[in-house]
């Protein structure tokens, strides 16, 4: 009997986690505080839920409480990295008093598929100030403009958040020459660093099979945390021309939503944890 009622409460646990994961990806930011804070209260212990938790209401603006929530994370455990990562972020939005002015959309699990040779990630270079980084999320929608032999990167309200490197801003600007058509989401982001995926949304008929974004080797696999598919151009040159006659590989498609969400709605492991004495 006792091994059946502690089966039942692990699993009515996973299932509230599970709505509170789905609450966040749809950004009913109230609708997850307070799940989180049932769980919170059933499991005081429970670490995820106390990330959610800070996640949650750093996107309601309710600052103080969202640092409580990851202060209390790190008082269970002290070198847990996201709760030390978003306390880092709530302190430079509660001291620049920056406003959140870019609405939070909710998530499309379809942005974070990875296909072979139609997307690509990568981090920004010459990144903002960090109270511009600050304002990002995992899932925003970022702007490739092509100025002159350059590629920016502007968030939803005009904020320049960095360019592509070299060797693919090189790339990109051949191939939009030609017809073709991307768009890029933040994947992660912290006041150090800013990656996005980009994917081909148009082709024109002329590239015919040719790939925006070939790869040698394995084809590039879903997005796994701290090991991103990293951007290769097989050593071409810079000045090097595209293949006419390079196949397309293969598409290989892994929806990712959950791991990068999990920089962002705060953790998304949901198994079994070990129960509460």
């Amino acid at each position: 009997m006792a091994v059946m009622e502690s089966e039942e409460r692990a699993r009515i646990k996973r299932v509230k986690a599970e709505q509170a994961v789905s609450l966040a990806m749809g950004s009913r930011w109230a609708e997850a505080a307070e799940l989180n804070r049932q769980l919170i209260d059933a499991y005081p212990k429970d670490l995820e839920a106390h990330n959610r938790l800070g996640k949650a209401l750093m996107e309601l603006q309710k600052y103080e409480e969202a640092r409580e929530a990851y202060n209390h994370t790190l008082r269970i455990d002290p070198t847990n990295g996201i709760a030390q990562k978003n306390l880092q972020r709530l302190e430079k939005l509660m001291e620049e008093s920056i406003a959140t002015d870019i609405s939070t959309a909710p998530v499309d699990p379809s942005l974070f598929i990875e296909e072979t040779g139609r997307t690509t990630t990568t981090l920004l270079v010459e990144l903002p100030p960090a109270e511009v980084l600050a304002k990002m999320n995992a899932g925003d929608v970022v702007e490739l403009r092509v100025e002159g032999t350059t590629v920016m990167a502007y968030n939803a309200v005009g904020d320049l958040l960095g360019k592509l490197e070299p060797k693919l801003r090189q790339r990109l600007i051949r191939l939009t020459g030609m017809g073709n058509q991307y768009s890029a989401v933040v994947t992660s982001v912290d006041e150090q660093s800013l990656r996005v995926i980009i994917r081909e949304t148009y082709r024109d008929p002329s590239m015919g099979n040719r790939p925006s974004f070939p790869t040698s080797g394995d084809a590039f696999r879903g997005y796994v945390r701290d090991t991103l598919l990293r951007y290769e151009l097989d050593d071409e040159d810079d000045d090097e021309e595209i293949d006419e006659t390079e196949p397309e590989p293969d598409r290989e498609a892994d929806i990712v939503a959950r791991d990068v969400v999990l920089e962002e709605v705060q953790d998304l492991d949901v198994g079994e944890d070990d129960e509460e004495p």
